[in-house]
């Protein structure tokens, strides 16, 4: 059978969109202003009704899609949103078994075979230079930027493994591993395949974090790099489902995402 899930963002009960402010963010209530808003997921699962996982198998179009990675993309360029492309991506696609399919489970980020490709010679949507780190830490899972009151030249969610090791001998590219691969499961156990969608809420992910202020921590960036010694990202990876190691005890499962 042929599937196709729809995605849209938001911040808090309002349409994500570039170009627009959005008032009450965030443990202040600041102002944001959105610069970016791109995800990539992976590891895409149908949930029957008795609770096993049917693998979705994702359409390669060539350009959103490839070999079991899509990039959820809602930055259009316009307002202040510079990064990426004018196209926008608000969908996943693909074919699975006929069934009773009564929920969605994935990954965010992108799978760790994938993850420490040359991006010059990737496939799309793994060819964007703006997405990846480098050849040791990969891909950004994630990239979530905007301007707030107190952070006028923009806060920074940027999702991606950390604490990477050097290629393994004999090799210049790539990694040994790394030690924290910051890949969310993402576990919607009640979605309608036929009149559902899935919602990315900034507002959601926002709600435990000081947007108007960053953390004075050497080498750490504005807002969060997916750093463990950064406190910016603790608040964040709560909301993701992710442990970060200013947390006490384990984390509860990702509030970011959501089934309607």
């Amino acid at each position: 059978m042929e599937v196709a899930i729809p995605f849209e963002a938001r911040v808090g009960g309002e349409p994500f969109a570039c170009g627009r402010s959005y008032a009450g963010v965030g443990t202040t209530g600041t102002t944001y202003e959105p610069l970016d808003f791109r995800v990539f997921i992976h590891d895409v699962r149908l949930v029957t009704a008795g609770g096993a996982e049917v693998p979705l198998q994702l359409t390669q179009d060539g350009r959103w899609q490839h070999e079991g990675t899509a990039l959820l993309d809602f930055a259009d360029k316009s307002g202040q949103c510079t990064q990426g492309t004018q196209a926008t991506n608000l969908r996943i696609t693909g074919t699975a078994p006929q069934g009773d399919y009564t929920g969605l489970r994935f990954k965010l980020g992108v799978p760790e075979t994938q993850n420490h490709l040359d991006v010059s010679t990737a496939p799309s949507p793994l060819n964007d230079t703006s997405l990846y780190w480098s050849w040791r830490s990969g891909y950004l899972f994630a990239r979530i930027e905007g301007q707030t009151t107190g952070l006028p030249e923009g806060h920074f969610m940027h999702l991606g493994s950390t604490d990477c090791a050097p290629p393994p001998e004999g090799q210049t590219n790539g990694t040994a591993g790394c030690t924290f691969g910051n890949r969310p499961e993402v576990a919607l156990d009640s979605l309608d395949l036929e009149t559902g969608k899935v919602v990315l809420d900034l507002g959601a992910l926002f709600a435990g974090s000081n947007l108007d202020e960053n953390a004075v921590v050497e080498n750490t960036a504005v807002g969060c790099m997916s750093q463990q010694t950064d406190p910016d990202c603790a608040p964040l990876f709560s909301r993701m489902g992710l442990t970060h190691r200013s947390q006490e005890g384990a984390p509860g499962p990702q509030a970011f995402i959501k089934a309607e």
